[in-house]
Parts: structure tokens; C-alpha cells; sequence
């Protein structure tokens, strides 16, 4: 006769193993849905080996001269490649324009080690000289890689010619956004992912049709279906873990002098904190824009109302007219 404990023990031993069992299938299942929404939706680019990791980049356009400045587009948080499509053909095919995913995003290889703003200008440079871009470089930054434009271009003024900061995020908004709702669900989120939960869940909340290329009408569906994987996750958890100690550093320390043009919104706030209205908000934002600008020796403060924070989705011809001012800019100084 079987003990009770003994058949309780039982019981909990085999409900730990079918726990188990879930477990190990809903990662199987994440790992092959990551892998096939990837393979679906073309890549764009090519991956590019910078030592152990290999970085999606793509290359378009074409350089008129040695002197004429390659145009480098850093997207936000998690969206990368996908935050340029719209502006890039908004240029035309007369601009050398490099855009590309940071570790752990998109399609580039699973991050490695820190993911602070040494970490991605040192893969940055290393992309670069991967595929033979020699500078000049104008540098084009969307929201919290604004920090590594202006790192890159105090660190490197010889190879730096201008920058466009597109609704970047200095210091005074870092703090907000990491103790934002999105931030603190993370902790949540990652291992959610890798068990498969997290794609069910948006799944049954539904998700736009899967497009099989990016185009300037897809990049949002694309980004949709791929920024919510578990290494992305992963890595916009570990951005973020640096993001309030790198934007005061960059901060602090002293300014690029290259020229610049700061791109803000009216409606730029990433988040709303507690206590404030959504109207404060937008103002607290505009106002940390304005700020920088001011810190910036060769900065110029545009502020549009044809979008929010979004800017290089909603307005990408405000932000190719940004970027053709600015070279006009750099080509006037050349010939003075």
C-alpha cells in the first residue's frame, strides 16, 4: 500500500516534470518561430562579422566623391534598420547611407557583453571599417542612440563630420524612461520570451500581416513582428541597464564640436511620469531638447508638429531635409 506522503511526493515529482516538459517545448517553439520570422522577412542587408558577432547592415546609394560624407543611421531602442526606410528613400539613390542593427536586435547576432555606449561605438567603428567606409561620416542618431553619435563624434572629430540628432534622449530624460512601465515589465517580458509566452500572448492580441520584405509602408509591421524576441528583449534590457550613467557621461563631458542639427517634436515624450500631464510631459521633453542644442557649439534646434517621438516613421522628410541642410552646411564650409 502507497503511502499518502509518498503518493503526494509522486504527484509533485510528476507535476514538476510535465512543468519542465512545457517549459523546454515553449522554448523550442520560441526558438523556431525567432528563427522563421527572420528567414520570412528578407533581410534587407547582409550580416557583416565584426569579431564574434555578425551585425545586419544595410548599404545603399552611392558615394559621388571621396569628400562627400557617408550618411550612418543608428535607430532607437529596439527598432534599428527599421526606423530608416521612409527617410532614406525620401533621400534618393545620390547618398552612400549605412543603416544597421545593434547587438541582440533585429537580425544581428545575440549581444556579448556590456551593451553601454563604449560597447556600441566600438561596434559601430568596427562595422565601418568591416566594409571599407572611410570617413567622412555624418552620423545619424533616433532616440537612444543619440548618446552614441555624440560619444562617436567628441571620440573621433577627425573622422565625424556632422550629426543629426533625431529626438534623442539626453540625461534629463534618461531617468523617466528607465523607470518607465515598459522598463520595469522587462523583468517579466525576457523570461516570458524565452519560454514562448510573450509571442502567444501578442499573438492572441493579434499582430499585422507579416510582410516578406521592408519597404517604407512595412518597416513598422517588420519591427512588430521582430523586436519583441527574446535576445532582443535581452538586449534592449541591457541598453537600458547603461542608458541614465552613459547620457550623463556624454553629457558631461565635453560637447562635439561638429555641426549639428537637433530634429525635435512638439509631441516628443517617451513616457509620461507619474504625477505629470501628458501636455507637461511633451513640454519637460521639448525643453530637454532645447537644452541640448544650446550645449552644442555648431547645433541648430528644428521643431516640427508633423509627428511625436516617432519622427523617422512619421515625418522622414522632415528628417532627409535635416540631413541635406546639414550637408550643404558642411560643403559651404569646404568651399570657404
Amino acid at each position: 500500500m502507497t503511502h499518502p506522503r509518498d503518493a503526494g511526493m509522486l504527484v509533485f515529482w510528476l507535476a514538476l516534470a510535465g512543468l519542465g516538459l512545457l517549459s523546454l517545448a515553449g522554448m523550442g517553439w520560441e526558438a523556431w518561430q525567432s528563427a522563421r520570422e527572420r528567414r520570412r522577412i528578407a533581410q534587407p542587408g547582409a550580416l557583416v562579422e565584426i569579431g564574434e558577432t555578425r551585425l545586419h547592415a544595410v548599404l545603399q546609394g552611392r558615394r559621388r566623391s571621396v569628400e562627400h560624407p557617408v550618411l550612418v543611421f543608428d535607430g532607437g531602442l529596439t527598432n534599428g534598420s527599421l526606423a530608416w526606410p521612409a527617410a532614406v528613400a525620401a533621400l534618393g539613390p545620390e547618398w552612400l547611407t549605412l543603416s544597421f542593427d545593434r547587438a541582440g536586435h533585429l537580425w544581428s547576432d545575440r549581444a556579448l557583453g556590456p551593451r553601454d555606449a563604449e560597447a556600441s561605438l566600438a561596434d559601430q567603428r568596427a562595422l565601418l571599417a568591416a566594409l571599407h567606409l572611410a570617413p567622412p561620416w555624418v552620423l545619424v542618431a533616433h532616440s537612444c542612440s543619440g548618446h552614441i553619435a555624440r560619444l562617436h563624434a567628441s571620440r573621433h572629430p577627425e573622422d565625424v563630420a556632422g550629426l543629426v540628432l533625431v529626438e534623442t534622449i539626453p540625461a534629463e530624460l534618461a531617468g523617466a524612461i528607465t523607470q518607465s512601465s515598459f522598463a520595469r515589465s522587462l523583468w517579466w517580458k525576457v523570461p516570458a520570451a524565452r519560454l514562448g509566452l510573450w509571442r502567444l500572448r501578442r499573438l492572441l492580441q493579434g499582430l499585422p500581416r507579416r510582410p516578406d520584405r521592408v519597404t517604407p509602408a512595412s518597416m513598422q509591421a517588420a519591427w512588430t513582428r521582430l523586436s519583441q524576441t527574446p535576445r532582443g528583449l535581452e538586449a534592449t534590457r541591457a541598453e537600458l541597464a547603461c542608458l541614465v550613467a552613459d547620457t550623463q557621461a556624454v553629457d558631461a563631458a565635453p560637447p562635439p564640436p561638429q555641426p549639428c542639427i537637433v530634429l525635435a517634436s512638439t509631441r516628443g515624450a517617451v513616457v509620461v511620469p507619474r504625477g505629470m500631464t501628458e501636455a507637461a510631459a511633451h513640454e519637460q521633453a521639448l525643453r530637454a531638447q532645447r537644452n541640448l542644442a544650446a550645449r552644442l557649439p555648431g547645433a541648430e534646434l528644428r521643431v516640427t508638429d508633423a509627428g511625436n517621438h516617432e519622427l523617422p516613421w512619421q515625418a522622414p522628410e522632415e528628417v532627409a531635409q535635416a540631413i541635406q541642410d546639414l550637408a550643404a552646411r558642411l560643403q559651404a564650409g569646404r568651399a570657404g
